[in-house]
């Protein structure tokens, strides 16, 4: 239980932040049925039709730890702007208790071919605080410079080569290389990472027939073993999320796991629950009358040490 709720705290950090070090020390299922028509509606109670797009998805974290007597807890809200299918900017307000609150807006820029080149994020001062630059060499993502501002410790430079089916990055300055497996449908099937020559952890995912993930084991430093659960209806995220594929995940850190990202953003229907050998979660989701999702809320608490809250909210425009 433990271990699956650490990779849920990891993920929530994640998600919530877009990989964003904004604090580098902080590192029961309803029914739906097919779209129907109805009338323009924003908000989280979505809309009556079948041909309304996404415009904002939030996304909700709260998190608490005990540490060493001491409890830590983080609060964070992420509004992600959505237009025509493509995120165009996210406003991040995270808390830590105890401290004051930080808001930062992040910025994409795209080439003419819809290629991310840039991920820039301000502070309400007008600061920029951190920066991704993203490099293409023939269409293909060829190198990722991050920049955190405050503190050169999370910066760094990734470079990619291509061979078949693989995708290896290497980071200038270390050791660490990772390499990604892709299938015939160009979706990752597996991450590993090696010091050297030697693998020090790999993650498999399998896929399902209609596009959701099924499973991810995790050997090495994950050792981790997690299977999937989804409804039957539309993720709204998955358009929005595939778009610039790869760079989901090529611009993650070596020891991040992938599997219940790729379920959260990439897989066709929406995300119900995750099972290990030790503990099933099964996820609160609400839908409109037409099958259109509209909240998703995760709710776990483990005594007074560990408690973990993610809620999703859907807002759709025409």
């Amino acid at each position: 239980m433990k271990k699956l709720l650490l990779s849920f705290l990891i993920l929530a950090l994640l998600t919530a932040c877009d990989n964003e070090p904004i604090d580098s020390d902080l590192t029961e299922q309803s029914g739906g049925g097919d779209d129907g028509g109805g009338d323009d509606v924003g908000g989280g109670s979505g809309s009556e039709s079948g041909d309304l797009t996404l415009s904002v998805f939030e996304l909700d974290t709260d998190i608490s730890i005990e540490f060493f007597g001491l409890t830590l807890r983080t609060i964070t809200n992420s509004d992600i702007n959505i237009s025509d299918d493509k995120i165009v900017s996210s406003n991040i307000v995270l808390e830590v208790e105890g401290t004051p609150s930080e808001t930062e807006t992040q910025t994409y820029t795209r080439n003419n071919e819809g290629q991310i080149i840039s991920n820039i994020s301000v502070n309400t001062s007008g600061v920029t605080t951190n920066e991704y630059l993203i490099t293409y060499t023939d269409g293909r993502i060829s190198q990722i410079t991050y920049d955190y501002f405050e503190d050169d410790f999370d910066d760094y430079v990734y470079n990619f080569e291509y061979a078949d089916n693989t995708i290896t990055r290497t980071e200038v300055g270390s050791s660490i290389s990772t390499v990604f497996t892709l299938d015939g449908f160009d979706r990752i099937i597996k991450k590993e990472s090696f010091d050297g020559g030697f693998s020090i952890q790999s993650e498999t995912i399998t896929y399902n027939g209609v596009g959701n993930i099924n499973s991810s084991l995790g050997t090495g430093e994950l050792d981790s073993d997690y299977s999937y659960t989804f409804d039957d209806n539309t993720n709204p995220l998955q358009v929005v999320y595939n778009d610039n594929y790869l760079l989901n995940f090529l611009a993650d850190e070596y020891s991040d796991e992938i599997g219940q990202y790729i379920a959260q953003f990439h897989s066709t229907n929406n995300w119900t629950g995750i099972s290990s050998d030790e503990d099933t979660f099964t996820f609160d989701l609400e839908y409109n009358s037409v099958g259109r999702i509209t909240r998703r809320d995760v709710d776990y608490s483990f005594g007074d040490v560990f408690s973990v809250s993610m809620d999703e909210e859907f807002n759709y425009v025409n």
